[in-house]
């Protein structure tokens, strides 16, 4: 079985994150990590957060066509559809299988992120996909991916902090972690805050899991069927 996870952004750091968390939830050597081959190198706001949803999606159309499944492991980032479109092998995107997890330990979840500029981007896509109804609400912890892979003990920290107060203040019964850069922090954040606290990579690696041994692909009914070939020009995209 082959799982390719696709880190959204071109942070090496963050790539080697992802692994480490991605890479020990399956079985030895079914795993791989992937990063765009272009791109912005961090998302940080609208702009950025759209030219690395092409950028991921140039890199698994070329380089993951034979995956049995792919995991997208950008929290809030657009661009699941179009690759769902493009490729058989089912796509679960951390955006998605976060909040599912989530449902099924509590009636209602809230999401930790980075920075102020996720915000939006991440409640936009919970309403696009139909997970905002349950949703307390996005709190952001103020800090970058760079600095909080940069500061495990102040990531901790800061990031129970904030998910106290979503518990306290929200009425959250689960805390969903919304970026990549928390990634594995899932049991120490828990461990402070004494509620359920999803780490949506490691979830996102599991339904991975299940839909490839299931032999399960992605519908052509209708939203992700076949479009035929497409003339593109002009990016560095397969035409």
């Amino acid at each position: 079985m082959h799982i390719v996870v696709s880190n959204p952004n071109r942070v090496p750091e963050c790539e080697a994150l992802i692994a480490s968390v991605a890479v020990p939830a399956a079985a030895p050597h079914t795993v791989e990590v992937l990063s765009p081959q272009w791109g912005p190198r961090e998302l940080t706001g609208q702009r950025e957060t759209l030219l690395s949803a092409i950028g991921v999606l140039d890199a698994l159309t070329t380089r993951a066509a034979t995956a049995d499944a792919i995991v997208l492991a950008g929290f809030g980032e657009p661009g699941s559809e179009a690759i769902r479109e493009a490729l058989d092998a089912p796509v679960v995107d951390i955006t998605e299988a976060g909040p599912m997890a989530a449902m099924l330990l509590g009636r209602r979840y809230a999401v930790v992120t980075s920075t102020e500029a996720a915000v939006p981007v991440v409640e936009d896509r919970l309403h696009t996909l139909g997970l905002d109804t349950r949703c307390s609400g996005v709190l952001a912890v103020g800090r970058s991916v760079p600095e909080l892979m940069g500061d495990h003990d102040g990531a901790v920290a800061v990031i129970s902090e904030y998910a106290k107060r979503a518990v306290t203040d929200l009425r959250a019964e689960v805390i969903v972690l919304g970026c990549g850069g928390m990634s594995g922090l899932d049991r120490e954040v828990a461990a402070s805050v004494g509620v359920p606290v999803v780490d949506p990579l490691r979830a996102a690696v599991g339904q991975a899991l299940v839909l490839a041994a299931a032999g399960w692909r992605t519908s052509r009914a209708l939203a992700y069927s076949a479009a035929g070939q497409r003339h593109i020009s002009g990016l560095p995209l397969p035409s």
